[in-house]
């Protein structure tokens, strides 16, 4: 079966649009498991008072002290949501308490009625939740890592080196898939207008790799091999960008067989290569 899967992800290419994305669910929805019975599970709890400020969490039972994996998710600064009817991405969820963590599932505000930089903002005010209120659902604020993919990368991204989001950065560890990290070029998606706004005399300040410096967040950088190049790219820059501010390389994975986005849906079914590698980094560096 997986090899199927795969060959079919191959044949889509390295392209991505509402089609192949919904082909790549397509795939994925039959390989889902039905969820753990052993789980603690509460959904949409407020970590800020807008309707899409709200987290989904997931914990084994009697959990006590785990480290915590805070989620966010893609969707093009304008759509994308934390849970669907068909099991993303309560998926990531559920795979992942399994494996001992306390896992936090966030929206975050859309663009074009919340713009740059909303999201930014947002993965800061959960990350703040998160510092307050873990230990009361079995995990330790101690240990706190960030796993964006797409969008949700950019927004991870531009909330631990913006300088206009001032303040603290409590987490031990990020994870990056696939991010867009610079606004750049004369023909601008309409999503990434909806968000970075149409004035190109500010994209430079508003790309999150501008101000990219020395951390000592552990960060883990994914691509796929089918991402396309302007999906792809990106995190090249950045991890260069980081080799040189902290004068070592950053972890960088290469996502063998995966497309820009079965790389989270594949997370808690057979094809779990991904997942593993998520997982192993994060057990090293919490």
């Amino acid at each position: 079966m997986l090899t199927t899967l795969k060959r079919r992800i191959a044949e889509l290419g390295p392209h991505f649009d509402p089609q192949v994305l919904e082909q790549t669910f397509a795939l994925y929805r039959p390989l889902l498991p039905q969820p753990p019975d052993n789980l603690t599970v509460q959904l949409d709890v407020p970590y800020a008072r807008d309707e899409r400020q709200r987290l989904d969490l997931y914990a084994p039972a009697n959990a006590a002290k785990l480290p915590v994996l805070l989620y966010v998710p893609g969707g093009g600064f304008v759509g994308g949501d934390k849970r669907s009817d068909d099991g993303f991405y309560a998926n990531i969820g559920h795979d992942f308490a399994r494996r001992g963590f306390l896992v936090l599932v966030m929206n975050y505000r859309l663009a074009p009625r919340h713009p740059w930089p909303a999201g930014g903002e947002d993965v800061g005010t959960a990350v703040a939740w998160a510092r307050e209120h873990a230990a009361a659902f079995g995990g330790d604020p101690d240990r706190i890592a960030i796993f964006g993919q797409s969008a949700g990368a950019t927004h991870v991204l531009t909330w631990l080196f913006d300088p206009s989001l001032k303040g603290d950065k409590p987490v031990s560890a990020a994870i990056l898939a696939s991010g867009t990290y610079r606004v750049a070029g004369d023909r601008i998606p309409p999503n990434i207008l909806a968000y970075f706004g149409s004035d190109a005399s500010l994209y430079d300040e508003r790309s999150p790799i501008t101000h990219v410096d020395r951390t000592g967040v552990s960060l883990l950088l994914t691509v796929s091999e089918f991402d396309p190049p302007h999906l792809a790219s990106p995190t090249f820059e950045l991890a260069a960008k980081l080799t040189n501010a902290n004068g070592r390389p950053p972890r960088f994975q290469w996502l063998a067989g995966h497309n820009h986005v079965s790389n989270v849906l594949s997370v808690g079914t057979a094809d779990d290569m991904a997942a593993n590698i998520v997982a192993d980094f994060l057990k090293e560096t919490l």
